[in-house]
């Protein structure tokens, strides 16, 4: 029987794991023996013939991948998501001409509250201006929040789709507008419009002023209030023209003006 031929070293001794030995050209390590030809002399021998030095290199550079990844995650973190260009509005109303609403209702009269609060996180502004003449007059409700680290998309799903009360229907979806957007009336009282647009959110609603008067006055004038369900278009325009101005630079009378 024939049996495989054993390896040996130039001197004829058989080959042992660990064991450097010279190559026929004149000297070094040969491959698999785990010295470093480097750093000189031969790694410590584990049980088995295996070598510690080649384990702490691939660990080393496992490490090194790590922190490099750890680096890059913090990096990402302290910049934030992309705001796409969005900033915040401190005076939210004097940026919203509100055109197509003004068409709609009637002439624009007083900001009736304002509102804004910025922080490294979350930027908020809120405004009421009062359109129309009485007997007919609304009042116009504007909320933009900018989200400066979170994701505002989860939850804009899970609550802007659902109706505000249990009796009334459910909101429209509008496409085309941002990345979504919902339209809903209430009652017949109010209109409302709420539109995400990466990490901006907007809110729009409209509703009706009634006027009331104690027993020595005369009472006001018979409510002629267009219906609300038919605003959406109007509403729709004004916003999207929001939107726009919001991703451009404000003029010194804190009103939007394009970007040069």
């Amino acid at each position: 029987m024939i049996s495989e031929p054993e390896l040996v070293d130039d001197a004829g001794e058989p080959l042992r794991p660990g064991r450097p030995t010279a190559y026929a050209t004149g000297g070094g390590f040969p491959y698999g023996s785990g010295a470093d030809p480097v750093e000189g002399g031969a790694p410590a021998v584990l049980p088995g013939g295996r070598y510690r030095r080649r384990w702490l290199w691939a660990f080393g550079g496992a490490l090194g991948a790590s922190v490099l990844w750890a680096a890059g995650l913090t990096a990402y973190q302290t910049r934030g998501p992309d705001l796409g260009g969005y900033r915040a509005a401190p005076s939210l109303c004097a940026e919203a001409p509100l055109s197509a609403l003004v068409t709609a209702l009637g002439k624009r009269g007083a900001t009736t509250s304002a509102e804004s609060y910025e922080h490294p996180v979350l930027d908020r502004a809120y405004c009421a201006v009062t359109l129309g003449e009485l007997p007919s007059t609304y009042e116009v409700n504007l909320r933009y929040e900018l989200h400066k680290q979170a994701d505002p998309g989860v939850e804009f799903e899970a609550v802007r789709k659902e109706a505000a009360l249990p009796e009334e229907p459910a909101p429209e979806p509008v496409p085309g507008l941002g990345e979504k957007a919902y339209f809903s009336v209430g009652g017949g009282s109010y209109a409302a419009l709420v539109v995400l647009d990466g990490q901006a959110e907007i809110a729009l609603s409209v509703s009706g002023l009634h006027e009331y008067v104690d027993d020595t006055g005369d009472p006001p004038g018979e409510s002629t209030h267009a219906p609300l369900d038919g605003l959406k278009e109007f509403m729709v325009e004004d916003v999207r023209e929001l939107l726009e101005r919001l991703r451009t630079a404000p003029a010194p009378d804190g009103s939007a003006s394009p970007t040069r």
